[in-house]
């Protein structure tokens, strides 16, 4: 199977767990004793997993270890699609310096983006993926990679990312990478600052993130980072840099906790901004994230997860965080083929894993 066939499992999976988030039936545990962190964490490892798992509870740490392949939590990684959070942050950032309208459209900001009826999407169906965009992902003929090969992030937006119209703004989800190139080019527009330096001031330094960077075409991959495995081989090299706003960030596990707990304690956004950016539609979507009620057990107060996955080739990463009750849980797979796409049905190992987290005592 191509490298582009299997990038496309990922738009089908965002695609049905969205369509499945339109049920309002909130998904319980299974009725049997919730094991505590450290035995899911055992049982983790007697199913073959290999990757990175980190658990919290708001400022205590109560999990972090590494698995199979990977043998040093303090690896760096790529973020890939984690990044379109934080593109989402700068954007609702803009929103309330009141540079930016969620409700407006691309048009009125960028009156000669060349594809004419990408200029009628609203921003806020960018962020949500309702935008219509040409859709790399599902075009055979050509990949974001093999289109861009540096990080000129104007040249993607107004290339590749212009072609052909995939929808009629606001007519289906359409998962893509050039929602976020676009909006990435438009932060860059409106500043008259590059998008890494954005990245660097209002994401990375407020969180006191140190061990984080964005791939560059100078550095489109570092060899020491984390690399994975793609149909039970070695995945292929990836130009990372091609990725920009919509997955170019890379760090550390202790690196995305700092990030999480500056977006939940409101280092980035107002509370109104925030709940704003978390706030679901119909299938699920927010700004940026996906967002679910989920349960640890029968007799368990439903919470709300925030949830962002990414996914580019032999590395996966998920990252929950329920933010009432301050819980943070990230997994980090060299295995490009598991799927981590079943939390908000209470079904797989990160929904084993949040059970137990949100079930721990060990905390404060």
């Amino acid at each position: 199977m191509s490298y582009l066939h299997r990038h496309l499992a990922i738009f089908a999976t965002f695609t049905i767990a969205a369509s499945s988030l339109l049920s309002p039936v909130i998904h319980a545990a299974p009725a049997k004793a919730i094991p505590t962190l450290e035995e899911a964490a055992k049982n983790l490892k007697n199913t073959g997993f290999q990757g990175l798992v980190f658990a919290a509870r708001g400022d205590k740490v109560l999990l972090e270890k590494s698995f199979g392949n990977v043998t040093d939590t303090k690896q760096t990684f790529r973020y890939a699609s984690i990044t379109k959070q934080m593109t989402a942050i700068l954007v609702m950032q803009e929103v309330e310096a009141g540079k930016l309208q969620l409700d407006q459209t691309l048009g009125h900001y960028w009156p000669d983006y060349p594809n004419v009826q990408a200029r009628s999407a609203t921003l806020r169906q960018l962020l949500t993926h309702y935008s219509g965009l040409y859709n790399e992902m599902v075009n055979p003929a050509v990949h974001m990679m093999d289109a861009n090969s540096g990080d000129d992030i104007q040249k993607f937006a107004t290339g590749l990312c212009a072609g052909p119209s995939n929808a009629k703004p606001g007519s289906k989800f359409d998962y893509n990478n050039c929602d976020y190139i676009v909006l990435g080019a438009l932060l860059e527009k409106i500043n008259k600052q590059s998008f890494s330096s954005l990245l660097q001031q209002r994401i990375f330094s407020p969180a006191g993130m140190q061990n984080v960077g964005y791939y560059s075409a100078a550095q489109p991959d570092v060899k020491t980072h984390i690399h994975g495995t793609l149909g039970g081989k070695p995945e292929p090299a990836v130009n990372f840099a091609s990725y920009g706003p919509a997955g170019g960030s890379f760090g550390t596990l202790r690196d995305l906790y700092a990030f999480d707990l500056a977006f939940m304690r409101g280092k980035y956004l107002s509370a109104k901004s925030r709940d704003e950016m978390v706030k679901p539609n119909n299938v699920g979507g927010a700004i940026g994230v996906w967002s679910y009620p989920f349960k640890a057990g029968d007799d368990s107060a439903a919470a709300m997860i925030v949830e962002r996955q990414g996914w580019i080739a032999g590395v996966r990463i998920l990252n929950l965080v329920d933010l009432q009750n301050q819980n943070i849980l990230i997994i980090v797979s060299t295995n490009g083929d598991l799927d981590l796409s079943q939390t908000w049905a209470n079904k797989g190992i990160a929904a084993d894993l949040l059970r137990s987290l949100m079930n721990s005592t060990n905390a404060r």
